[in-house]
């Protein structure tokens, strides 16, 4: 059963929405390019797990995606996929590389080959240890026991091989199309519950209730200011910026795509950006809009809380909901 759906992260939202909307001759685009292809092909190897858990026996598993838990020393620790039962916890940790990939538990390091040598990754494996730790004590923090917890490295990418295989390097690692026999074998190992079935319900509410979803401040990660983003409404069909605030909605004078709601990515995008809250003249400077009034008929359409009165009035943001 699914406690947490899967969803893309704050960092890769505003990432697509800094993608979108910095200025075409900005010198940080290049980057910003590169990393948004590295977290959309993450977030790809992440979703590539969904169907091989459709697998699973449902009624002895529930799955979260994306949790993210402070630990009992103030850090922050985000899995993938945690799967939980009351025999066990089992940590899944996507990668999504293709390439002759190998891992070199000497150094820590996962390699890939090319023409020049090597290039380098953090280790997964590793990783996955860590938060297995983390998970271990933030149960017993927060629940007086633990429970066996495993990890498994899982391959995402067709188009990836492994070199320098031993036995040992493949109980840590799996390629995804063998995620099931894995689950399988760890389901056979823990057979002894540790957890009753209201425990295991309080727990799933626990890390729902716990979860804190990440941040991202692109402007200082990239060194793109507010006065070098692209303003206005952007066409959700040819992307072209600004469109046209018509009675009817929003009007593309470059492809002639009209639609209702194309201002809230918009206003998303402002929020993922520049920040939560917003002011009417914020509004209109950013959405192309001269009129005050028309502004404020987009608040209240969409219900948005707000703090002080009249022209002092800020709105708040926080619930424009993501896609």
């Amino acid at each position: 059963m699914i406690k947490k759906a899967r969803e893309k992260s704050v960092r890769l939202l505003t990432v697509e929405a800094g993608a979108r909307r910095t200025i075409p001759n900005h010198p940080s685009n290049p980057q910003i390019e590169g990393e948004l292809g590295r977290l959309q092909a993450g977030y790809r190897g992440e979703q590539a797990l969904d169907y091989y858990l459709t697998f699973l026996p449902h009624e002895d598993y529930l799955i979260f995606h994306g949790l993210r838990l402070e630990d009992h020393k103030n850090r922050f620790f985000q899995m993938d996929t945690l799967l939980l039962s009351s025999t066990h916890g089992l940590i899944l940790d996507s990668k999504n590389i293709s390439g002759e990939l190998e891992f070199d538990e000497i150094s820590h390091q996962l390699k890939r080959k090319s023409q020049n040598g090597y290039e380098t990754f953090g280790d997964p494996i590793s990783q996955v240890e860590r938060q297995k730790l983390q998970l271990g004590k933030w149960m017993e923090q927060h629940f007086g026991k633990r429970i066996p917890i495993a990890g498994q490295v899982v391959l995402t990418n067709k188009n990836s091989t492994l070199i320098g295989v031993t036995p040992a390097l493949m109980k840590k690692v799996t390629f995804l199309t063998n995620l099931p026999n894995k689950i399988k074998t760890f389901h056979e190992n823990f057979q002894n519950p540790f957890l009753y079935e209201k425990e295991l319900r309080k727990i799933a509410r626990t890390l729902i209730k716990k979860h804190v979803p990440d941040s991202f401040d692109f402007s200082n990660f990239f060194g793109v200011n507010a006065d070098q983003l692209v303003k206005g409404v952007i066409c959700p069909q040819c992307t072209h910026a600004p469109m046209i605030k018509l009675k009817s909605g929003w009007f593309c004078d470059s492809c002639g795509c009209c639609s209702k709601t194309a201002h809230l990515d918009a206003l998303m995008d402002y929020s993922l950006l520049i920040g939560k809250s917003i002011t009417n003249s914020q509004a209109r400077e950013f959405l192309c809009l001269p009129s005050r009034s028309a502004v404020g008929y987009i608040f209240r359409s969409m219900k948005l809380q707000s703090d002080g009165q009249g022209k002092g009035s800020v709105y708040l943001l926080d619930g424009i909901n993501q896609p």
